[in-house]
């Protein structure tokens, strides 16, 4: 187990060519590689929780299509999987890696390949996003979230 350093952590971000979706502090790593990736057994991870970190990103690699440009449209993956079984399983992951590691932040990117942009933005309390040429009623416009208005000082 690792001593509480302030700022250490391990992101769970599926990518492209990427085996492991871990991306961790450089603090965590105690195996070096020549690799552009960590894999599970350079952190200590155990080869349990490690085959099933590979096999979840795996899936990802096989059957992820593309993340969609819009707000409301779900990213498309191929027929042959259940995405939410997939998303379930990513957090039963990052669960496991909180318990292995309770002294990192351990944060989870992987919801953007399962929800929308609204989904995302109204299961945090925000109001969903429309464009500027499409005005919605309980929805902001993009270029409020790009550009925000401040409040005048004084």
């Amino acid at each position: 187990m690792v001593d509480r350093v302030e700022g250490l952590m391990i992101r769970v971000y599926p990518d492209y060519g990427h085996p492991s979706s871990l991306w961790p502090s450089r603090e965590l790593v105690t195996v070096q590689s020549e690799q552009p990736y960590v894999l599970p057994r350079q952190i200590g991870i155990d080869d349990a929780l490690g085959a099933k970190i590979l096999a979840w990103t795996d899936r990802f690699q096989r059957f992820f299509v593309e993340e969609i440009d819009g707000f409301a449209s779900r990213p498309r993956w191929l027929p042959g999987i259940k995405v939410f079984d997939w998303y379930d399983d990513g957090y039963e992951i990052i669960h496991e890696l909180r318990a292995q590691f309770p002294d990192v932040q351990v944060k989870p990117h992987c919801a953007q390949y399962v929800f929308s942009v609204n989904e995302c933005r109204e299961s945090m309390g925000l109001l969903p996003i429309s464009l500027p040429t499409e005005p919605k009623a309980g929805y902001i416009s993009i270029s409020d979230v790009l550009h925000p208005k401040t409040s005048p000082t004084r």
